[in-house]
């Protein structure tokens, strides 16, 4: 299947109204990119949200980003140092009262260095599309509604045997984009409060993230999967 017509099917059958987005790391940044201008606040979610806002493609990196999320997601930048990563958590303290002080907040990035491995290679830049638009994504981002993501959660176990991790906590980047690029299996979140307001999510929305590969695996059976997901309980009598 083309990316438009995967994009049509989850359109056609899920009711996804945004479109997908995809993200490919390179390790050398092309030449016939255009690189995205300036630094974008806070970071690669708003990136996304200028992505579904205008159809932009463009390549980023860490000199085009104030929160280093993304691109440490990526490899792109290494993780910030001690001291660096204090002033980064000073600073979101003080934009959206994360946390009640600074100890609890380093506390849950020690949780998190537990549950979302590392990114061990060093790559050049990130690529950032509307997935219809971009040849062979690492990542293909989705954003829909719970309902919609239980069946596409259906569609993959249908077809895998196996369940999609979700996490729930402050960040989007962690969740959708450094997990399922290092592991290579989904993930979902309802992420933050930086991520939902700059990519431009709605209350009834969350985000899944496939690796390329994982999508391919499965969407065809999306149909059929829905329609038995939407039957469900017919006929049945205790």
């Amino acid at each position: 299947m083309t990316n438009q017509e995967i994009c049509e099917m989850m359109r056609s059958v899920l009711g996804v109204k945004k479109e997908p987005v995809g993200l490919k790391v390179w390790k050398k940044a092309p030449e016939n990119i255009r690189w995205y201008e300036g630094k974008a606040f806070p970071g690669m979610c708003a990136q996304i949200g200028e992505v579904l806002a205008n159809g932009d493609t463009f390549l980023t990196d860490l000199k085009n980003q104030l929160c280093t999320g993304g691109v440490v997601a990526t490899g792109v930048a290494r993780q910030p140092s001690a001291k660096a990563r204090q002033k980064i958590a000073e600073m979101h303290l003080e934009m959206t009262k994360d946390y009640k002080d600074l100890n609890t907040a380093f506390c849950y990035e020690e949780e998190m260095g537990t549950k979302i491995p590392p990114v061990e290679e060093k790559n050049a830049a990130v690529q950032l599309s509307l997935f219809r638009e971009i040849k062979e994504p690492d990542l293909v981002l989705v954003f829909l509604t719970p309902g919609a993501a239980d069946i596409l959660n259906r569609a993959y176990s249908y077809v895998t045997g196996k369940p999609i991790q979700g996490f729930g906590g402050n960040g989007g980047c962690p969740f959708v984009i450094q997990y399922p690029y290092v592991t290579k299996h989904p993930s979902f979140t309802y992420s933050d409060i930086s991520w939902r307001k700059f990519v431009g999510l709605t209350d009834d929305e969350l985000t899944i993230s496939f690796p390329l590969q994982s999508l391919l695996q499965f969407i065809e059976s999306l149909p059929s999967v829905a329609e038995n997901y939407r039957k469900f309980g017919e006929g049945m009598q205790l």
